[in-house]
């Protein structure tokens, strides 16, 4: 097999499905192997399969979309540094640049070159969300990038199989409980193995010298299938923007898509410039990540995605702005910018492609606890709880889902374990869910204390999305709920920017932090949602008597 045209359609079925699986394979090593909640509980990372210039072919279906989108960028800074012919077996690269990488310090991306017989074939890469970087642990109180923890520009983690110590100790000593940090990470490298090992069995099995020929057919595919579902979209220009909550003084997203003949153009143009605190700036492959997603969901949901699903995608922004930051500005909270893009994305193409897009989405939020046990163990705990997810013009919004994240909502007994933090609830709340012919997911309540056996405050580190502005319904549908901040019964996020500090002290058992998050928006005419339907919401206690007769007309 010399070229990508001699796969026939059978065979590059089934070796495609062979390289997601050992993506598939070098996830699950790393579920079983981390031990942090924000790794092993939410799932928040990703594994990829990369050729030997770089480019990826495949992911791990549960992997992190963002990740997926911004470690080809990785593999690539890497050729740049690293000769191929200063490559050996049991290299590992590593760094966690959030302008060459995912877009914050804590996601580290862990990168090893694949050899086969003798020759380097490509590489096999992750990208995880550590439990701690160091810095501030308070992230909305951050003035710049050297405040949020250690920076490690692209270097070798390993030098043909022997550890870079001074790599080791950096996270030994700036890190808060470093086995945690250095196990995670070592899962990482453990993924990688696993990967490298399983594509040289490929390549033996299916006799390939390496993956050029396989990669340029399943990325010539995917391309054409990106290229056929733009040319099916009418022509034109399209524009929107929406708002987020910033530091207490909302910050402007602005987008304007152009769609000519096969191509798009996605241009933040007019977009807040960045601010000097809060760590809400979004790095430039961020965004980019942040913009393919969306597009990918929207015209090529069948696809895998790989690097050619984006070929015929530009992003566009102007430097200095939210959402094409300059170093050294804060970033650690990104997410509270980007994952507005998504809906940013849907409201302007609402013209183009109204039976695809997605009302208001309620976005996920997570609480984080750091300290000491009273044996001296420290405890470094996160709790991810999904919002309520938009409703589509199709159904109703899927229920505290993370999107446009990956991950998963953390067990609240996993969270328990690992925190000397008592949930006292967790529920969903009645009428809460924007209303429509298909409504939004409902908003969830979580009432969280400390364990009396506890001696010292707990300090609960939070930074929540849609606390001022709720997720906006389509078509006629009802808009969600915002988020509330409650500590012991009083709000204390109505007017959002008093909310100087990212962390609530709960000092006695009888405290209690309540967060009530956003949910989703609805997509049509109330009136017009079937009959069964609004009787097995009232049943399952999402809408009551009152709101049936008043907000749905019955």
């Amino acid at each position: 097999m010399t070229n990508s045209q001699n796969f026939d359609p059978v065979s590059l079925e089934i070796m495609w499905s062979r390289m997601l699986n050992v993506a598939e394979e070098m996830w699950t090593t790393i579920l079983r192997t981390a031990v942090s909640t924000i790794i092993a509980s939410a799932n928040d990372f990703g594994c990829e399969v990369l050729d030997a210039e770089g480019r990826s072919l495949a992911h791990a279906y549960r992997s992190m979309p963002v990740f997926n989108m911004t470690m080809p960028n990785v593999a690539k800074e890497i050729l740049k540094k690293y000769p191929v012919e200063s490559m050996r077996p049991g290299d590992v690269y590593m760094t966690n640049d959030p302008w060459m990488c995912a877009g914050h310090l804590p996601d580290i991306a862990i990168v090893s070159p694949v050899f086969h017989q003798g020759r380097f074939v490509g590489f096999a890469g992750n990208i995880a969300n550590t439990s701690d970087i160091g810095g501030s642990l308070d992230a909305k109180s951050v003035t710049d990038s050297y405040e949020e923890g250690i920076f490690f520009p692209l270097c070798k983690l390993y030098d043909g199989g022997e550890p870079n110590e001074l790599a080791f100790d950096m996270f030994r000593w700036n890190v808060r409980g470093p086995d945690m940090v250095l196990t995670d990470i070592e899962a990482q490298v453990a993924a990688n193995h696993v990967g490298a090992r399983r594509i040289s069995d490929f390549l033996d099995e299916y006799r390939l010298e390496d993956l050029t020929t396989l990669s340029e057919a399943i990325r010539g595919r995917s391309e054409s299938a990106m290229r056929k579902a733009i040319s099916d979209l009418p022509d034109g220009e399209y524009t929107n923007h929406v708002f987020t909550d910033g530091m207490g003084d909302p910050l402007k997203i602005q987008v304007r898509i152009e769609i000519r003949g096969d191509e798009i153009l996605v241009d933040f143009d007019g977009s807040a410039p960045q601010i000097d605190r809060g760590g809400l700036n979004c790095t430039m492959i961020y965004s980019q990540g942040h913009t393919y997603y969306p597009l990918a969901c929207l015209l090529t949901p069948d696809v895998p995605v790989n690097e050619g699903c984006f070929e015929p995608i530009t992003v566009t922004a102007p430097k200095g702005t939210i959402i094409n930051c300059d170093f050294p500005v804060s970033v650690g909270s990104r997410v509270n910018t980007g994952w507005y893009i998504h809906g940013c994305i849907f409201g302007a193409l609402s013209k183009a492609v109204p039976d695809r897009i997605q009302a208001g989405n309620g976005l996920m939020s997570s609480i984080h606890t750091y300290g000491a046990e009273a044996d001296g163990r420290i405890f470094n705990a996160h709790l991810f709880c999904g919002g309520g997810r938009g409703a589509t013009s199709q159904g109703d919004g899927m229920g505290l889902n993370m999107f446009p994240s990956s991950a998963s909502n953390v067990p609240v007994e996993v969270f328990e374990v690992n925190s000397p933090s008592l949930i006292v609830s967790k529920e969903l709340m009645e009428d809460s869910a924007g209303a429509g012919r298909h409504r939004g997911s409902p908003g969830q309540r979580l009432v969280v204390g400390k364990l009396p056996s506890y001696p010292a405050p707990l300090n609960i580190y939070l930074h929540p999305n849609r606390l001022s502005f709720a997720p906006q319904g389509i078509f006629g549908g009802r808009a969600g709920t915002k988020t509330n901040v409650i500590v012991n019964g009083e709000s204390v996020s109505e007017d959002p920017s008093s909310m100087t500090r990212g962390s609530v002290t709960l000092s006695a058992p009888e405290d209690r932090l309540t967060l009530e998050f956003s949910s989703g928006a609805g997509a049509g005419d109330p009136r017009e949602r079937p009959q069964d339907m609004l009787e097995r919401d009232a049943l399952n206690g999402l809408v009551s008597e009152r709101a049936a007769q008043f907000v749905y007309g019955r």
